[in-house]
């Protein structure tokens, strides 16, 4: 933590003491980019400062800026005003109060993220059609398909999005313009017990309760304008399953299982 810190703090005053871009100081005009050296070093301030925004925001880090370009210029010109003592037990503290804000924060996210669930499924499962299996999964059969079922043996290829409770999307095939493909076994076990439900050409609404979703893992999506998915949260997907590839060894046995491929699939995180 202690060298991931000073790395994201010094970098930030770098990228800010050559831009200029702290809150008292904007930049009122373009830099002008005439020589390759200054189309090189320019490049590199934009891709540091770009990780280095991201890295600040995963890690809900906000610091005073003009600070930040003191600290690095007064200490590039040797009139640094903290020893090294006092700078390593600042960022140690610094380090830990972030921890224990993103668990509390976490912790928070959790709790709410139960609530609304909790609530969100039990108004699905009153409504008509709606069935619930053993472990738990709520799914609705928008569309039976034909009687070409999936295994857990097998290979799937589907249309699909996936949704939090509250509406907003976190993954789909459809904004990458292309179905997904992948073994039935190698997704969240709502997913795989949910897609063996129907057959091709069938379509299912599943809403997949933490337990047989991500759990207690809080993921971020890595596609712009997706959400991110909280800690326990409950998870609604649309599925319309276009082909089921049976397996060499379903077909010629269907007593032994084949071992699914290793591909991890477009709803896998």
């Amino acid at each position: 933590m202690k060298s991931l810190m000073k790395m994201t703090l010094i970098g930030s005053v770098v990228v800010l003491a050559l831009t200029g871009c702290n809150e008292k100081n904007a930049v009122t005009e373009p830099a002008a980019i005439s020589t390759p050296a200054q189309k090189e070093a320019y490049a590199m301030g934009s891709s540091f400062s770009t990780y280095l925004k991201r890295s600040l925001e995963s890690q809900k880090i906000q610091v005073d800026n003009d600070y930040l370009i003191k600290g690095f210029t007064e200490t590039y010109l040797g009139k640094g005003q903290m020893t090294t003592e006092e700078i390593d037990k600042t960022l140690n503290d610094l380090g830990k109060r972030i921890q224990d804000e993103n668990k509390a924060r976490i912790e928070k996210e959790a709790a709410d993220s139960i609530a609304a669930g909790d609530k969100f499924r039990a108004d699905f499962a009153a409504q008509d059609g709606v069935k619930k299996t053993k472990s738990g999964l709520l799914y609705k059969v928008i569309t039976p398909g034909n009687d070409t079922h999936p295994t857990s043996d097998d290979i799937v290829v589907v249309d699909y999005s996936g949704k939090l409770v509250d509406g907003r999307e976190f993954d789909s095939s459809y904004s990458r313009n292309e179905p997904a493909t992948f073994p039935v076994s190698y997704v969240i076990k709502g997913w795989s017990e949910g897609i063996q439900l129907i057959g091709e050409g069938g379509e299912i609404q599943l809403v997949v309760p933490p337990e047989l979703a991500y759990g207690e893992q809080s993921l971020t999506s890595s596609e712009e304008g997706k959400a991110s998915v909280p800690s326990q949260a409950t998870l609604v997907f649309d599925v319309k399953l276009l082909s089921v590839e049976k397996t060499p060894a379903a077909d010629e046995d269907k007593d032994s299982a084949a071992p699914a491929q290793a591909v991890k699939p477009a709803a896998k995180k």
